[in-house]
């Protein structure tokens, strides 16, 4: 059946057509009907036209494109897909580039505009000849979606009148036409002068600052903007590889920030110099679906640790990343509320054969700890004081977080294993023995803040438990106040004499007072008190600390 009157020949024909526009050779095959996302949906919510580069297949939504009164405009439609993929092709990497960029020029932007960016390019070469098939696409969308357009939306439709030659008020509502002069003026001058230079503007980076400087004018207020485009559903999200080369990889810009400078484009804070990384990757990840959990904020934050981390302590060769070793436990029932995850399907389906579906079984996994003399040198406990005044590493360098991964790197890189401990006040997260760099990583990235209490009691455990460890304790002064309570300074002492070594890794302002605090386990052979003046030191002071800890 053919989609609302499209037949299979007519829509053969203009798929033609569109192909001769751009003169090339593509490897995608003719358009399908686009099937709604959603059943039962309002098809004006969903996209016109996109590309699903998967499968290197067109999609079409042939009722949406008739009930909006463009049937006509077919060939143009292909022609603009095609141009996408063709002429200007929105790679997952290219498209990181831009919405790192956007986000340092346009701070807490919610909804990406690389989307637009991309239309005006290719809108420009198929509106050589088929800008009235264009143009009437813009109008039929406006009819399919009744009401005033944004002030964003219509200065877009003002540069392609522009672009085009047509009149005012052909694609930009007439009826707008008075207020946006008076809440934007001369924004019809302004759409001329972007239609005129826009396209001459020598490259695409320089084109997207250009662009920017613009439309910020028309944006109101970044985190609140949501804009939807008849021919703007095609661009995939990129993922953590695309972003972290794109906030770690702007030498690329920096000319073109200079040239956008010069012209009088950027100024003040929109110029993107100096934007520090964890900031920008808090922008650029904020409003991406799917990252309430913030998984991909962390991911890229666990890279940039890494960056950080390499600076200060040799990288050696690479090496598969090795997994966790884990055995399974013996078998249990599971029963309702347990985590479906532990579920044991295939030793429950040999074991339970047709009860399996209402018996399942469960098994845990725990760690294949190994014999510390096996690894050559020494496990590593690493304390790390997470407290309110530190910063959360995801948002702000923590230079205690830093310090915690250049120990745990550098004793990983050396084949030992090392267990996290990170504490403020309450309820310390405790790792298992880690063997990878990445797991440890990870786990050190996380932040608990609020007041400081150091877990002695929990350090006294474990030093029973593996006492051939080396422990370090990464705080500040709060650790001086907590050791001076209680029976604190008796389990520091117990502790230190049952392991190979004992470090207080203390950011202090000078020496002055420790030693008398610290003077009953400052006797210990076993004690090592090292001190760290300035913040950015830590790293620093933190490899040469493994170093010496390590080295055989």
């Amino acid at each position: 059946m053919s989609p609302r009157g499209f037949t299979p020949e007519h829509i053969a024909a203009c798929w033609r057509d569109a192909l001769a526009l751009w003169d090339i050779h593509v490897q995608l095959t003719p358009p399908e009907p686009h099937v709604p996302f959603l059943p039962g949906a309002d098809h004006a919510n969903e996209p016109l036209a996109y590309i699903d580069l998967a499968k290197r297949q067109v999609f079409v939504h042939f009722e949406l494109l008739a009930s909006m009164g463009a049937a006509d405009s077919l060939t143009a439609v292909l022609a603009h897909e095609i141009g996408h993929h063709a002429r200007f092709p929105h790679t997952l990497g290219w498209d990181a580039e831009l919405r790192v960029q956007e986000q340092r020029l346009i701070p807490g932007l919610k909804q990406s505009l690389t989307n637009l960016f991309y239309d005006l390019q290719v809108n420009e070469v198929v509106g050589r000849t088929h800008a009235e098939q264009l143009a009437e696409v813009y109008r039929g969308f406006q009819r399919a979606r009744p009401g005033d357009v944004s002030p964003l939306f219509f200065f877009y439709l003002a540069i392609y009148e522009e672009l085009w030659g047509l009149a005012a008020g052909t694609l930009a509502p007439a009826a707008q036409e008075a207020e946006m002069e008076r809440q934007f003026p001369y924004v019809r001058t302004q759409a001329r002068m972007f239609a005129q230079t826009f396209y001459a503007l020598p490259t695409p980076r320089l084109q997207f600052l250009y662009f920017c400087a613009m439309f910020i004018r028309y944006v109101g207020e970044p985190q609140k903007l949501e804009y939807c485009l008849p021919l703007g559903g095609d661009v995939s999200l990129p993922d953590v590889d695309d972003l972290d080369a794109a906030v770690h990889g702007s030498a690329g810009w920096d000319d073109a920030l200079e040239d956008a400078k010069e012209r009088g484009w950027l100024s003040g804070g929109r110029s993107g110099d100096g934007t520090d990384a964890l900031d920008t990757i808090d922008r650029v990840t904020r409003h991406l679906p799917g990252t309430d959990s913030g998984k991909l904020r962390h991911a890229l934050v666990s890279r940039h640790y890494r960056r950080l981390v390499d600076q200060h302590i040799v990288k050696l060769p690479s090496l598969p990343s090795r997994p966790e070793p884990y055995l399974r436990t013996l078998p249990e029932a599971w029963e309702y509320g347990d985590d479906p995850s532990t579920i044991d399907w295939t030793l429950t389906v040999l074991s339970q054969g047709p009860l399996a579906a209402v018996a399942p079984l469960r098994r845990e996994l725990e760690a294949d700890l190994p014999i510390p003399s096996e690894l050559g040198v020494p496990s590593v406990e690493i304390y790390l004081d997470t407290s309110g005044s530190m910063p959360s590493p995801e948002h702000q360098l923590n230079a205690m977080t830093l310090a915690a991964q250049v120990l745990s790197a550098s004793a990983i890189r050396k084949k030992a294993t090392v267990k996290g401990i990170i504490y403020s006040h309450d309820n310390p997260h405790v790792s298992p023995w880690m063997y990878d760099e990445e797991t440890a990583r990870d786990f050190l990235l996380h932040y608990i803040g609020g007041g400081t209490w150091f877990p002695f009691p929990l350090l006294e455990t474990l030093s029973r438990e593996r006492p051939d460890a080396m422990r370090v304790i990464i705080s500040d002064s709060d650790f001086l106040a907590n050791v001076s309570q209680g029976n604190a300074m008796d389990l520091l002492v117990e502790a230190t004499r049952r392991s190979r070594a004992l470090v207080a890794f203390l950011a202090l302002p000078d020496e002055h007072g420790v030693r008398k605090i610290l003077a009953p386990v400052l006797r210990e052979r076993r004690f090592r008190l090292v001190v760290v003046r300035w913040l950015s030191d830590f790293g620093p002071a933190a490899a040469a600390l493994s170093q010496a800890l390590l080295e055989n």
